[in-house]
């Protein structure tokens, strides 16, 4: 497997578990296949196609004071446009819930 990027924050005004699993819902629907959830630790592990080259996305859901911060790490070709599509879809589904 290859190296994962460098890490990547999105700060949301959320639970844990709820960023967690609103992480869910957008990786799904940019086309990733959940391989590991565990709300208790605050981790995600999920699996995507990325120019025909299989990817990891790890996150990990952290509280910080009022907020959580998500922390996002893959090992995709050409993460930057698939992680700006997954903050915005995120900050979104968060902000609906809200």
């Amino acid at each position: 497997m290859s190296r994962l990027s460098r890490a990547r924050d999105v700060v949301v005004t959320a639970q844990p578990d709820e960023a967690l699993l609103a992480s869910v819902a957008v990786l799904r629907h940019l086309g990733a296949r959940i391989t590991r959830y565990d709300a208790e630790a605050g981790l995600l592990e999920a699996r995507l196609r990325r120019f025909l080259r299989p990817a990891l996305i790890r996150l990990r859901a952290e509280a910080d004071g009022e907020t959580t911060r998500v922390r996002v790490e893959s090992d995709a070709l050409g993460w930057s446009p698939m992680f700006r599509r997954f903050r915005v879809g995120l900050l979104d589904v968060v902000k609906e819930a809200s």
